[in-house]
């Protein structure tokens, strides 16, 4: 007689590697194992899968299959659900004050729109408190900033 694995089995497996990589992320490598472990239940239970071997096949080719099928297309649709940065992005261009000196390549303190800001200064020079800086970039909710120039400063009244 050969051996079978029970369909509850591989449905218990393809639940918990669904549950897995909802906890751990990993780029939906573990998620299509779990939709083969589930497949293969099903199939299982439904009698069309007898035996250790036709289980592991199933198992096998329905997750490399919807792995390389259909990974990239969840990629694509996933990453256009980040986070909306629309109104955090709308800070590029405004311009804040320094409250405190901002090292070269440093992290400091940029007041901006009535609230303190964490501003990353990427240039060699030192961005001294009181002095005023325009945002060029958000990154994520640091803000990228640059010392505004006399010139930048007649540039921005007109």
């Amino acid at each position: 007689m050969e051996m079978e694995v029970a369909w509850w089995v591989w449905m218990v497996l393809g639940l918990l590697l669904l549950v897995t990589e909802m906890m751990l992320p990993t780029d939906f490598f573990v998620f299509f194992t779990g939709v083969g472990a589930v497949v293969t239940a099903i199939t299982t239970g439904l009698g069309l899968t007898n035996g250790l071997m036709s289980q592991s096949i199933t198992f096998a080719v329905v997750s490399i299959v919807s792995l390389v099928t259909l990974r990239g297309w969840m990629r694509q649709l996933l990453s256009h659900r980040s986070m909306p940065t629309k109104e955090v992005d709308a800070l590029v261009g405004e311009t804040g004050t320094a409250v405190d000196d901002i090292p070269a390549h440093g992290v400091g303190k940029v007041m901006l729109r009535g609230s303190p800001w964490t501003a990353r200064n990427p240039n060699a020079t030192v961005i001294s408190k009181g002095v005023r800086v325009r945002v060029d970039k958000v990154d994520s909710i640091t803000l990228i900033v640059s010392e505004l120039r006399p010139v930048d400063l007649v540039e921005d009244m007109m």
